[in-house]
């Protein structure tokens, strides 16, 4: 060490004491043992002095005026928990002792002091504060170890969860697929099957109609959590495919796309044909970009299943015969 290079404190005392010839006695001594020390004559002192920097040890005196040691000492074990109290006390206070050390005192000193033992005793409740301060700072961090530990387990547990409805939603619209529903009846399983797997807040089915000029709802997720199908969905605006809407901007470029505002919007496509137009609101959480990427990959699953009920309309209409889509096939 260089010469005049001070070594660090000890540690940080506040002495409190209302003789102030005592008061400075226990500043030189405990000054001259290494340590920092500030001095308060009476309870007042005390808070203003431990609101302004903060101390690791407080020697206090039994027999202040006005608030005495014992409501001192109840004071710093509620609002400073961390910071070791030893007591100073006359011989004739020892019952008052008594009840210091059971509201957690870490020791006391006789009056009239003596240097070597108010040292030793001092050291002594040094040493243990700085126990309690480790332990209590190992609790805090394993705590907070602990809390990570579960939150990062609750996130995985919630993925996990999520991917297990995604299967169970993409298995459930296979199912669909080869019961050969309606065009209409395809588009509310496939609103029922988002909502369990993503818990959508609201979403709209529109299906491309008069040569792709409009898109016609034909089924909604209602914010009651209730499917309804095109005979009440179809109350709903239409959509031209020009227009400047998220939902005709996504039907018109055939690419997903989202906005805070506006939520998100993605085209069923079945090769290159676009079989309905899916708007979703309710994908804003926390994993929001984890929810988008399973409604898209749930939306492949469910152009499948548009294919498969517009081509059941056709075939019922004689729009088209089997032989000419084993054909294209």
């Amino acid at each position: 060490m260089r010469a005049g290079q001070q070594h660090p404190p000890k540690g940080r005392i506040l002495v409190v004491e209302d003789e102030e010839p005592v008061a400075r006695l226990l500043e030189l001594w405990l000054s001259g043992e290494g340590y920092q020390v500030r001095r308060a004559a009476d309870f007042d002192q005390v808070c203003q002095k431990m609101g302004q920097e903060p101390f690791d040890l407080v020697t206090l005196d039994i027999m202040m005026p006005v608030v005495n040691g014992i409501q001192a000492l109840k004071w710093l074990r509620e609002y400073h928990p961390d910071v070791g109290v030893v007591m100073a006390t006359a011989l004739g206070d020892l019952d008052m002792v008594i009840e210091a050390m059971r509201l957690g005192a870490y020791g006391y000193m006789i009056k009239p002091f003596k240097a070597e033992l108010v040292a030793h005793e001092v050291a002594r409740a040094m040493e243990r504060q700085r126990l309690v301060a480790e332990n209590r700072s190992y609790q805090l961090e394993l705590e907070q170890k602990v809390e990570a530990q579960t939150r990062e387990l609750r996130a995985a547990h919630a993925r996990l969860e999520r991917q297990v409805r995604e299967l169970e939603g993409r298995d459930r619209l296979v199912h669909c697929q080869m019961s050969g529903p309606t065009y209409g009846q395809a588009c509310a399983e496939i609103l029922e099957v988002l909502r369990e797997a993503l818990a959508m807040e609201a979403a709209v089915l529109y299906r491309p109609e008069a040569g792709g000029e409009w898109l016609a709802p034909v089924a909604a997720l209602e914010r009651s959590g209730r499917v309804v199908g095109e005979e009440q969905a179809g109350g709903m605006p239409k959509v031209g495919a020009r227009d400047l809407a998220l939902v005709a901007q996504v039907f018109r470029e055939r690419q997903p796309k989202h906005r805070q505002v506006e939520g998100t919007a993605l085209p069923l496509l079945y090769q290159e044909q676009v079989m309905g137009v899916l708007w979703a609101r309710g994908l804003e959480g926390e994993d929001q970009e984890e929810q988008r990427h399973a409604l898209w990959r749930l939306g492949r699953e469910a152009a499948l299943v548009l294919w498969a009920a517009l081509v059941r309309e056709e075939l019922d209409s004689g729009a088209v015969k089997v032989d000419e889509l084993l054909g294209l096939q």
